[in-house]
């Protein structure tokens, strides 16, 4: 029999059943979705999206999951070698299809669970057994499962695997989380084997026996890419030695690399550092600092109370780390604390990395009176965008309530996506959208292409996304892809900065923005933001003026332009040729 504690990961993250901080303001209006999509034209086995990655241009997202059977995606016919295979691809967010899709594994069941990429090169992560290929290059597992790392190469409308490397030993061991920063590629997981092999690395798991598999214990490693080949560089494992302990989630900014998961009892982080939980499985955010050769613990945090808390989602801006995933009964974060209305509500957090410490500044909850979870995040300026799925017949964020498609005693679960506006010393919500049908639905990932938000995931058909539907005749899970707009359809910043203008659009070499009068006297400041969310331009200028903005140097793409002025702000899109 599974652990209790086992058996609700799996359920949450499967989707069978599947406190706030701060001042809440009136919400806008929810952007409707926009489409939905089922990624396989054709099945005969189920299929399931688990991560996604947009490119910089924003014409593109990048796009991984696995299968069974036989499944039909972007022109290419994919057959599993036995059980579970991998797939990978290309998705153009115009046309809904991929441009190229590629399918790797073997007899066993195989999965990925992670998904990044740098330019035109795809970083991919998961688990696998037996003997897998991915493309020309085989790996075989030393034991039961091994975790893996791999990359391709994207050529536009084909790809190509480039490199792959295994980490484990005789037991079951998985990758479940990775980033790349520069040639470095940092990957996480966990391994219940006496020892797990990384390359030339080693590392030893303290709770196995001479013969037996030890506690799930988790691993940090990094590889430098250089190009055609990687190498295992360093590695370091942490654990403890009440439970099976989880790594969930990565995120790597410079020579910064944060951590998320959850432990029970004692997490023994090395060097005299320990985490103690509340009582019950409680979330860890970790952060390391890369030496080149080794790494460095910088600081650790502890969340929860006495029930089940465990992170399962984050992302890192600036100096900002955001933390997402789901909380029972009474759980405390710093000085933030929150209460569940149900067995598990959703959680989405920010930590304040002040770089030796770090502190938790705000902390939201979401759901009702049932299972809710946070699986996905992404951050894009001030907004946090937060996806999962929720069991509850009704699902709060903020003052914003959300029914379940199964009616007043839901027991599966709905997609729910959600925007929060980051304030700095708080939070609040802005908007939330559900999506479902009367069988499991739940979100996996989330990503920002510009002013629009992708979400893919698992989906029960005939499931149901505002005016739109996904209706295939396979009644098992499908992969989905839906997308609705970035941005709240109204807002008070919106009319203040009525009058703004951007011209011409698409533009070459530079773009006029004209400001409206009425702002005061201060310069308003004007940023260009990438697909990605990321600042590549910034100036101020004068209010009721003309200001030329510099676009030089700049990839053909989608862009966006931020106006701040007058303590409002707006942004419009802009299309760079």
């Amino acid at each position: 029999m599974k652990h209790p504690f086992t058996l609700m990961r799996s359920l949450l993250l499967t989707g069978l059943l599947l406190g706030k901080s701060g001042l809440e303001a009136a919400h806008a209006q929810a952007p409707a979705w926009q489409t939905a999509t089922a990624v396989a034209t054709a099945s005969n086995g189920v299929y399931t999206v688990t991560a996604s990655a947009p490119d910089a241009t924003g014409t593109n997202l990048y796009v991984t999951g696995s299968f069974t059977g036989t499944v039909a995606m972007g022109g290419a016919l994919l057959t599993s070698a036995g059980a579970t295979d991998v797939f990978v691809g290309k998705w153009n967010v115009a046309t809904q299809r991929f441009a190229w899709v590629q399918r790797a594994g073997g007899p066993n069941n195989d999965q990925a669970l992670a998904l990044t990429v740098r330019g035109a090169v795809v970083f991919l992560a998961g688990t696998f057994g037996g003997a897998a290929s991915f493309g020309t290059v085989g790996l075989t597992a030393a034991g039961a499962t091994d975790g893996f790392v791999a990359k391709l190469g994207d050529a536009g409308t084909s790809a190509a695997f480039v490199w792959a490397q295994a980490v484990g030993g005789l037991n079951e061991d998985r990758a479940t989380a990775l980033d790349v920063s520069g040639a470095s590629v940092y990957l996480t997981g966990t391994f219940r084997s006496q020892t797990a092999t990384l390359g030339r690395l080693t590392l030893t798991n303290p709770t196995a026996g001479a013969t037996t598999a030890g506690l799930a214990h988790i691993f940090l490693t990094k590889l430098t890419d250089a190009g055609p080949t990687a190498a295992f560089v360093w590695a370091r494992a942490f654990g403890g030695n009440a439970a099976d302990d989880a790594a969930a989630a990565l995120a790597a900014s410079g020579s910064s690399v944060y951590l998320a998961g959850d432990y029970t009892g004692n997490l023994n982080l090395g060097g005299g550092t320990t985490l103690s939980s509340a009582g019950g499985r409680d979330a860890y955010v970790l952060k390391f600092t890369d030496g080149g050769t080794n790494a460095a613990l910088a600081w650790a945090k502890s969340a929860g109370g006495t029930s089940a808390d465990l992170a399962q989602a984050l992302a890192v801006s600036g100096t900002s780390v955001y933390v997402a995933g789901a909380f029972g009964g009474f759980a405390i974060f710093d000085l933030n604390a929150v209460v569940s209305a149900g067995p598990a509500n959703a959680f989405v957090a920010k930590l304040t990395d002040a770089g030796p410490g770090s502190t938790f500044t705000w902390v939201q909850q979401a759901g009702g009176t049932a299972t809710d979870l946070a699986t996905a995040l992404a951050v894009s300026g001030s907004s946090v965008y937060v996806a999962g799925a929720f069991t509850s017949p009704a699902a709060t964020f903020g003052t914003i309530s959300l029914a379940n498609s199964s009616g007043a005693t839901a027991r599966t679960a709905d997609v729910f996506v959600t925007r929060l506006t980051d304030s700095g010393p708080a939070s609040t919500f802005g908007w939330a959208q559900k999506a479902g049908g009367p069988g499991p639905d739940a979100a996996a990932t989330v990503a920002v292409l510009g002013s629009t938000l992708y979400v893919g995931g698992s989906a029960t058909p005939p499931a149901t996304f505002g005016s739109q539907a996904i209706t295939a005749a396979n009644t098992a899970s499908v992969g989905f892809l839906a997308a609705l707009a970035a941005g709240p359809l109204a807002t008070a910043d919106a009319v203040a900065l009525a009058g703004l203008s951007l011209s011409p659009n698409p533009a070459h070499g530079t773009a006029t923005v004209q400001l409206p009068a009425g702002l005061g006297t201060a310069p308003a400041t004007l940023t260009v933001l990438d697909a990605l969310g990321r600042p590549v331009r910034t100036q101020t200028a004068s209010t009721n003026a003309r200001a030329e903005m510099d676009l030089t140097g700049l990839a053909p793409g989608l862009y966006a332009v931020r106006v701040q002025a007058g303590g409002s702000t707006a942004s419009q899109r802009l299309v760079v040729e």
